[in-house]
């Protein structure tokens, strides 16, 4: 499908969303041309995803309702056994020793933690660890109420013990942590930030924006650059587009990480996502981008189809984020893909030998989760990890 003329499917644009963009786009004064070179007014699409992300009453983060897991829209790898937050936690207390090493507390941010699950594995580990583990403290911090409210029962017997609470995004943002050793975890955060799309028509950079088309739905047209940064990073990696080329320049992501660093005192951030280099993202097998959209366990590349009622992700440029984070103090202290990761830190390890033939023996499903948090459709290769840390 030709993503200058996707659209909403049937009815979805008559939702009170759907509305709240129709308007935006009225008051927004801002030209765009479509394929056919009409004139229409528009929004970008950075702001458009924005809204259909994180609008406070019908965004999709914002809707009150659990996204992740069986009864949401896309599984996370923590819904793999318990084995991912088993080594994070393992890894981020080999970590805490050597960075941390006198430190009496050190506290934990579970960073968009969601419904808890990740959280709840590395508690649990760090409670097996015994002494190793007393010195962690864990928050949760995620913008969706519904998320929090499943979060805070999962994590309950933590909370009462002290060693764990659940927050919004908002209000972790508000706390000083300058005081504290913190680590922060970022398990598939930063693909959820808004994304400028930019486009190459007529040998020319475009940005992407977002207009209404007269039976109601959305669709892509062409509008000028709004923040010259996106135009930029291309340059200064020797990037060009070639003609009819769309790609995604995720400016919010990285900035955040430039910011969060800016909260914090001695500090490490632990990146999980999936993405590449600015390179492998504008490769020229890549002439529409990596633009993403799940709704109940199924993708599409339409962004339109049901605003606020479906995720909207782009790959992470990881070049990006650590261009910004190294600007803002961060420096970078490991990087590779998730397999890497995990092979390292020793999950392989952690495969049970045993001569069960029950394929749902406690042993055979620790192994599956290994093996599928390791080999399964290549997204251990597709998920990079950064680590970041400030002194």
């Amino acid at each position: 499908m030709n993503q200058t003329e996707t659209g909403t499917a049937a009815g979805e644009g008559r939702s009170p969303l759907a509305e709240e963009i129709r308007r935006k786009i009225r008051e927004s004064g801002r030209p765009g041309r479509t394929e056919d070179g009409r004139q229409v007014m528009c929004i970008p699409f950075r702001d458009y995803m924005f809204l259909c992300l994180y609008h406070p009453k019908y965004g999709y983060y914002s809707g009150g309702r659990i996204r992740t897991g069986r009864e949401g829209d896309f599984y996370t790898s923590a819904y793999v056994g318990g084995v991912m937050g088993e080594v994070l936690a393992e890894r981020l207390a080999a970590m805490a020793e050597e960075r941390f090493p006198g430190a009496p507390r050190v506290e934990v941010i579970d960073y968009g933690g969601g419904a808890g699950r990740l959280s709840r594995q590395m508690l649990d580990r760090w409670a097996e660890m015994g002494a190793a583990g007393e010195r962690f403290a864990l928050t949760l911090a995620d913008g969706n109420p519904a998320h929090r409210q499943a979060a805070a029962a999962l994590l309950e017997p933590y909370v009462r013990e002290g060693r764990a609470r659940v927050l919004s995004a908002a209000e972790a943002e508000s706390e000083n942590w300058k005081d504290r050793p913190v680590m922060i975890v970022a398990n598939e955060l930063l693909d959820a930030f808004p994304v400028i799309r930019l486009a190459c028509k007529d040998g020319r950079l475009w940005e992407q924006g977002v207009y209404a088309e007269e039976g109601g739905s959305f669709a892509f047209c062409l509008t000028a650059l709004t923040d010259p940064e996106a135009s930029r990073w291309l340059e200064t990696q020797m990037v060009r587009l070639r003609e009819g080329q769309r790609t995604e320049i995720g400016l919010d992501a990285a900035r955040w990480v430039a910011e969060l660093g800016g909260r914090l005192g001695e500090a490490v951030l632990l990146v999980i996502d999936y993405g590449d280099c600015t390179r492998e993202l504008t490769a020229e097998y890549r002439m529409d981008g990596t633009l993403l959209c799940y709704e109940k366990h199924t993708a599409s590349s339409d962004p339109f189809r049901h605003p606020g009622g479906q995720d909207i992700t782009a790959h992470v440029d990881f070049d990006l984020i650590r261009h910004y984070a190294q600007a803002s103090g961060w420096h970078e202290i490991w990087y590779g893909t998730q397999k890497r990761f995990l092979v390292e830190s020793g999950i392989l390890e952690k495969l049970a030998g045993h001569g069960a033939r029950d394929p749902f023996h406690p042993a055979a499903r620790r192994n599956r989760a290994i093996r599928q948090l390791l080999l399964s459709d290549g997204m251990s290769e597709l998920f990079k990890v950064m680590v970041l840390a400030r002194i």
